[in-house]
């Protein structure tokens, strides 16, 4: 469907979250297991090659999970389509990204069964792969490396196609084929998959975000005798640095890890405070408490604004820009989360929304189901979004009323009992919506001799 205006754009968004969510309906929302955790941890850290994607399984008929007038019938949805990669050990998606071509690129894990306490199996492996796909589904390229142990892979994509590979490598280095990779480190490859540069980005790199000129923004941190320090670097196309700048040191306990960068080159960040940070002489937090902030840096390092919301014993795992500038950020909190003229009750999982200036607009509790991994978010080009949290996508409109939440349902499963995880999301502009995750396959009378493979999949209107 081609995209040729923002009204065009807009049409289509509307017909094409709810047709995509219905495309959802309760297929398997079973709790996954021994991988069960709560909407604040982070996804599982490992996982394999490719095998053969199969065709998608026909859409449930099952009721909607929500009130709808009618179900749609699924010919419009028609392009969907799904990918399995994985073998005989447990493979987990863990990012995705969208390039301005509406390439998606996809990243994943293989780890071997015992690292989950179950026994080996013959052919399992420990890897790490990264592929891509164009808007049909069409494979364009899988790169495949042999890892030791590696923890949050994740990617991000320019708008011309430059693709960046972040994570942390510990006790044993990585090679992509530019030499040893090391703690905290991002990799820029072509859009072919070819490696051109890697850096060390810190001891620890929690998040990124590329830019429109081949560069891309980092989020890590440092460690030192003394305790944390959060690091913000921004890398040009040739890996050079455009600023970096290193804040306070940090209590035990903060994590600021979502990150996102505007195409004035501001970037926001946002995250877990414990204690105080001063930046550029503002003060946030509170001596002894926890709360969430968000701050704004202009194109050159420096402070333009922060908000903090003190007393919220919270975690912010996802951060993505409106067209006008504003943030919507997920996570999960305990207790209570204050936004605007709401109130949440918790423990559970949140999405709010903030004017470019920090100010709250509107807030919504995620439903995550019995188990999940951390909710993530995406935005599309008119301020609509998606929240995927474990197993439920949720949409809303760009003034926040709730438009519509879903069950995934597995995009295969002949075994008729096939949890699925959704771990990351994307939108792919004019086509669908696109997600990561996992699905295990063997139901429950397999024990722990279940498999389980990570997914890619696309959902169209």
């Amino acid at each position: 469907m081609h995209q040729d205006s923002g009204v065009h754009t807009n049409r289509l968004w509307k017909g094409l979250v709810p047709a995509a969510l219905l495309a959802l309906v309760a297929g398997c929302g079973a709790d996954p297991g021994p991988q069960e955790s709560s909407p604040t941890d982070l996804p599982p850290g490992e996982t394999t090659g490719p095998v053969a994607s199969r065709p998608p399984s026909p859409p449930s008929e099952e009721p909607p999970a929500t009130a709808v007038p009618e179900p749609v019938e699924p010919g419009p949805q028609a392009g969907s389509w799904f990918h399995r990669f994985g073998g005989p050990q447990d493979d987990s998606g863990t990012g995705l990204a969208v390039d301005g071509l509406g390439n998606i690129s996809v990243v994943w894990l293989s780890t071997p069964r015992e690292d989950d306490d179950r026994e080996s199996v013959p052919g399992q492996r420990r890897g790490l792969s990264v592929a891509q796909y164009s808007p049909d589904g069409t494979e364009r390229w899988v790169r495949d490396f042999s890892r030791m142990r590696v923890a949050s892979p994740n990617v991000a994509a320019s708008p011309s196609g430059d693709l960046f590979l972040s994570g942390n490598a510990f006790l044993y280095p990585l090679d992509f084929g530019l030499g040893a990779a090391t703690d905290g480190f991002v990799v820029k490859f072509s859009g072919e998959g070819q490696p051109l540069w890697q850096r060390r980005a810190g001891q620890k790199v929690y998040g990124m975000a590329a830019d429109g000129e081949g560069g891309v923004l980092v989020v890590a941190e440092e460690w030192t005798p003394e305790g944390h320090v959060p690091v913000l670097a921004h890398y040009d196309a040739q890996g050079a640095f455009v600023w970096t700048r290193q804040l306070d040191l940090v209590a035990e306990g903060t994590e600021l890890h979502a990150v996102a960068l505007a195409p004035s080159s501001r970037t926001l960040l946002a995250g877990r405070l414990v204690g105080t940070l001063t930046v550029d002489g503002r003060a946030f937090g509170a001596e002894g408490g926890q709360g969430l902030v968000l701050l704004a840096f202009e194109k050159d390092g420096s402070l333009a604004w922060g908000r903090d919301w003190r007393g919220v014993d919270g975690h912010v795992t996802g951060l993505k820009l409106n067209p006008d500038g504003g943030a919507v950020l997920v996570g999960g909190f305990r207790d209570t989360l204050p936004w605007g003229d709401t109130r949440l009750s918790g423990p559970g999982a949140f999405v709010v929304a903030a004017d470019p200036d920090g100010a709250e607009r509107w807030a919504h509790p995620l439903d995550c189901g019995a188990a999940s991994a951390p909710p993530v978010v995406a935005v599309d080009d008119v301020g609509q979004v998606v929240a995927l949290c474990g197993g439920t996508l949720s949409a809303y409109a760009p003034e926040g009323t709730q438009r519509d939440q879903r069950l995934l349902s597995p995009g295969e499963c002949p075994e008729g009992d096939c949890p699925v995880m959704g771990t990351a999301l994307g939108i792919v502009p004019g086509q669908g919506v696109t997600l990561a995750g996992y699905q295990r396959h063997g139901g429950a009378g397999a024990g722990n001799a279940w498999d389980q493979e990570a997914f890619l999949r696309l959902l169209t209107p």
